[in-house]
This record gives structure tokens, sequence and C-alpha cells, in this order.
């Protein structure tokens, strides 16, 4: 009976033992940082609010009484004694007061009076009195501010902990807005030719997409243009410190001491952003219109390739004075600054461009940028090339397509049965890939593909200039599914998804795909036409892969008959070898 009684005795001191509730527990000695500050990463992805976190400061002098009361009177006692505290301080945009917690015990916050039952029997009332949490979001000049200004507020024992303001899109939001803008629009055959709908449907289930950066090396772009705006990558930091005043880009044709040029990159032939080009000064609206292939967005008439990319200005082309005439120009000195300009950005030691587009070109080969485009391409990740084959009809390489480093793009007609060559692209084993820059062009005034022009409209330009910028966009959304990818790696899934059937079939490109001996096809058009949809899931890729390896590069070897192969070398040696012996046994006989 004794015993019996004992058991009991035991059972009733435990139950009225007070047990620690997970909840009660409170959040303060989670393991996580007291100061959480936003990352490179998260800003230039734009999943932060720029300078903006979430403060919950202590109590100090908040009325304890007004804690669980309503919402306005804790705004009147604690809001406006944290501003009236914190809004002195030098660099503190604003502050506004969101609510109070209860951090030792969250669970309890909002009831008047807290009853926990420890047994069946016994209870206990706690106070309100715990660790009381103002939270506030405050927004900062910038984040040098913000990090000094927080940093002291935790030394001096203001506040619990800060984050950063977190932001994060409606899922599928813009991706449900293209597909049913464009699923049959009739206006962009070109999206169509390459999959555009399909890459986007399967993107709109892939959380946290990377918003790659992508740099327009051209004649500069309309910042302002209203299509474009959002897209374009702004240097508000100041952290690449090669440039003067490179808020938007860099115009790198602009000679400056010990810096590589200045911050006028609106496009060449104006005097500012958001003015049209003179009338007949094409080459004004050339980087404007390249810049909106890749990611203009906003428009229900067309749209850029990446929604996700944001646009690095870099202003390569200038006018110059040629006796009474004005003739735009590139200078290889221009485009050197300008990919030196490029690598002055960097993420945790790795680039923050992963793309450049090039729309130019020219025959003479320069080692110089060719050495500047193979260390891009070999820094970490690596930053990839696209550029234009150029508009001569011919076999002839064009530089810096023409570099085994970077992807040359041939431009065929913007339909899907039928895309043949257009009739001024260049061509050759040393084309990469092909992609739409020519056909129809329902809404403009002329042919090609429909994008942004300086002064908020639109219109339609043709040539590989349009073709190169489609494929870089394309780059720039396999980049958002997977942003680790290294730029080798990102260009054999382009080259390897494209597809050949209709671009090499019978009647189509016939002149373009010479056979030899054994019957095999040399294609002069690329790997076939880029497609986005398997470039984003190559698990969609049907189409057989034609291999282009550009066969007419000097190989190290010997002579002419030099091989990759160290064994057709020693072949080829053996001959003049029997030969010498020959002649030395009988030169010198024992």
């Amino acid at each position: 009976m004794l015993k019996r009684w004992w058991i009991w005795g035991l059972l009733l001191v435990c139950l009225a033992c007070g047990r620690e509730d997970a909840e009660l527990a409170g959040v303060q000695n989670s393991g996580e940082p007291e100061l959480r500050f936003a990352t490179e990463e998260e800003r230039q992805a734009a999943r932060v609010v720029p300078h903006s976190y979430m403060v919950a400061f202590k109590d100090l002098s908040l009325d304890r009484k007004v804690f669980q009361q309503s919402f306005p009177a804790q705004l009147r006692a604690h809001g406006r004694s944290l501003t009236r505290q914190f809004a002195q301080y030098a660099g503190l945009r604003s502050m506004r007061f969101l609510g109070t917690l209860n951090l030792s015990q969250p669970g309890q916050s909002f009831a008047p009076r807290v009853t926990t039952y420890s047994s069946p029997w016994f209870h206990q009332e706690l106070p309100y009195d715990h660790d009381m949490a103002g939270f506030s979001v405050v927004a900062f000049d910038n984040e040098e501010v913000a990090h000094a200004t927080l940093r002291a507020w935790m030394q001096e024992g203001r506040i619990w902990f800060a984050e950063p303001n977190y932001r994060q899109d409606l899922k599928g939001e813009v991706e449900d807005r293209l597909i049913r803008d464009f699923q049959n629009n009739t206006t962009t055959p070109w999206l169509e030719q390459v999959g555009f709908v399909d890459a986007i449907s399967s993107l709109a289930n892939v959380p946290d997409k990377a918003s790659p950066v992508i740099a327009v090396m051209d004649s500069g772009v309309d910042v302002e243009h209203p299509l474009l705006r959002d897209a374009v990558y702004r240097n508000e930091l100041g952290q690449n410190k090669l440039c003067r005043g490179d808020i938007y880009g860099c115009n790198t044709t602009i000679a400056e001491k010990e810096q590589l040029g200045d911050g006028a990159v609106y496009p060449t032939g104006v005097e500012g952003f958001g003015q049209s080009c003179p009338f007949g000064s094409e080459n004004c609206e050339h980087g404007t219109h390249v810049a909106g292939i890749i990611a203009a967005n906003g428009s229900s008439d067309f749209t850029g390739l990446c929604p996700y990319c944001r646009i690095l200005v870099v202003k390569v082309v200038e006018i110059e004075k040629r006796g009474n005439a004005e003739a735009f120009s590139i200078k290889d000195s221009s485009i050197i600054a300008g990919l030196a300009y490029v690598s002055g950005f960097k993420v945790g030691g790795e680039p923050l461009v992963r793309v450049i587009n090039a729309s130019f070109g020219k025959f003479e080969r320069s080692r110089s940028v060719e050495l500047f485009v193979r260390a891009l391409r070999n820094f970490g990740r690596g930053t990839l090339m696209v550029a234009a084959a150029g508009n001569e009809d011919t076999m002839k390489r064009q530089y810096p397509a023409g570099f085994d480093e970077v992807i040359a793009v041939a431009n065929v007609q913007s339909r899907v049965d039928t895309p043949s060559k257009s009739p001024s692209s260049n061509f050759g084993m040393w084309v990469d890939i092909s992609a739409p820059g020519d056909g129809d062009c329902i809404v403009g005034s002329g042919a090609g593909i429909l994008s942004t022009v300086p002064g908020g409209s639109a219109d339609c330009k043709q040539g590989t200039s349009m073709a190169a910028p489609v494929v870089a966009g394309i780059a720039g959304l396999i980049l958002a599914k997977e942003p680790n990818l290294t730029a080798s790696q990102v260009e054999a899934r382009l080259k390897d998804t494209a597809v050949p059937d209709e671009l090499y079939r019978d009647g189509v490109n016939n002149g373009y795909r010479p056979a030899v001996t054994g019957g095999q096809v040399v294609p002069l058009l690329g790997s076939g036409v880029v497609n986005a949809r398997a470039a984003v899931d190559p698990s969609l890729d049907q189409s057989p892969s034609i291999l282009t390896n550009r066969v007419d590069r000097v190989q190290a070897g010997c002579g002419v008959l030099g091989q990759d192969q160290s064994g057709t070398q020693w072949i080829l040696t053996l001959p003049v070898l029997f030969v010498f012996v020959s002649w030395y046994r009988r030169r010198f006989p024992r």
C-alpha cells in the first residue's frame, strides 16, 4: 500500500513541475545571428528591399501597460517613442512601427493575461513584462549607413536583432502574363520558333530564380525606356571603381585619366536618355534595340527573351568626323576597356556578368581583344560572349564571333517550318548556332525582330545583330534556373539542344550543308536553331546533335600534316628516321 502511494506521489510531483513548451522557449536563443545583412547576391537578385531592414527594438522606455492593447494604442505609445529616439541618426531615411511581440513567450504576445497550467490541479499566472520588442521597418540612405547604424544600436543594447526586408514576387505572376500574351501571338513568330512560351512555362515552377547580368556592348542604351527601365543594372553603390559616374554602365569611348571612361552611356547621337534618335541615324538605335531583345518587359506586343535578366550597358560605339561626314566607329581600345570594366564586377570572387552580347564585328583579328575574351571566359565560372556572325554573306570569319571562346550566331528567317538563312548572314564551319533575326514584322515599320528603340517606342530591325541577343537572352534563361553553371556548360547546353531538323532538311538551306566523303554533312549554320525550351529543360530535347568542330582553325602539329593525335606524328617521322640510319651506317662503317 505504501509503495502504491509513493508511485502516485512521484507522478503528482512530475505533473506539478513546470515543463518547457517549445513555443514558450522563445526565439532569442535560436542560434540565428543577431545582425543579418543583405548579401551582394540578394541585392543583385532584387530579393531584398534596397537598404531596408526589419529591426526588433528593445523595450527601453516602452510602456508595458499598453503592450497588449490595440495597435493604435501601441502605435501612439511605442511608435512615437521609437521615432523620437532614433530619427535623429544621420542616414536614417524613414522608420515605420509595425507592432510589438513578447520574444520569450511569442505565443502569449496577444493575450491580456497569461495563464499556464502545469498540471490538472496547479496553475500560475505569468507576467507579461518579459522580453518585449517593438518591430519597425527602417530605411537607410545606403547599405554602408545601414551596417554602421545597426552595429552601433546592437553595441548600445538598443535592439534585439535586425535582418533584411526580404521580398518575393508572386509565384508565376510574370510567367502567367507572358504565357497569356505570347502563346498565340502572331506578331512575334521568332518567340514561337525558339520555344519561348514553353521555356517560360517550365521556369514558372522554379523557386528563387536568379537574375543574371548580361552586358550589352553596343552604341548605348536608353535606360529610361519604359520597357527597359526596370531591367537596367544600376551601379548605385559604386562597387566598380573603374569608370567615373557609372550608375548605368560605362562609356569606354571616352578617354579618362586613370579610369576606363564615364557614365554617359546614352545612345550615340543624342545628348541624354529618353530621346529619340536623329532621323537616319540607325546605329543610334542599335544598342537599345539589342537590349530590348534580351530583357524588355511590360509590352503585350513583344518581349525580351529573358525577363529575369538585367542589362549592364557598355557603350563602345562612337561618332567620328571623317572630312565633312560622320562615321560610326568601334575601336579595339574601346572594346578592351569595356571588357576590363565588365571584369571589375565580382560577387563572392565570381564574375557578376555572366554573358556579354557583341552585335558588332570586323574581319581583322585582334590578339589583344582575344586575350581579354579568353581571360573573362576562364575566370571563375566564366563569362560567355555571344557575337553576331556578320551580314556580308561570306564564309570569311568575323571577329569577335570568330574567336574559339565566343558563340558565333548566324541569322535565319523567323519561320518555324522554313528557317532559311537570311540572304545577308555570314556562314561557315566557324558558326556555332543560328537564331531568328529576319522575317516579316507585322508591328513596326520594317522587317525582322520587334524591339525597343530610344524615346520610348519600338521598331523592327534585322540582321545577325538581332539574332545574337536572342541567343544571349536564352543563355540568361539557363542561368536564371542554374546560376552555378560554367560558361562552357552554358555554351554546350545551347549548342547541344539547338534544333537542326528544319534547318538542314531537304529544300531548306541546301547550299549550307554540303556533303563530304562518306555522306557526312558539313553544317555551315551551326548546330541548329537555338531552342529555349530544351535549353532550359534538356530532358525535352528530341533533336539529334550535329557536331560543329571548327576544323578550319590551325591545329598544333607538324606542319600542314599535323594532327591532334601524337601517334600520327610518329608515323610520319619513321621514314625519315629510316633514311637517316641507313646513311649513317654507310658513312661511318664499323
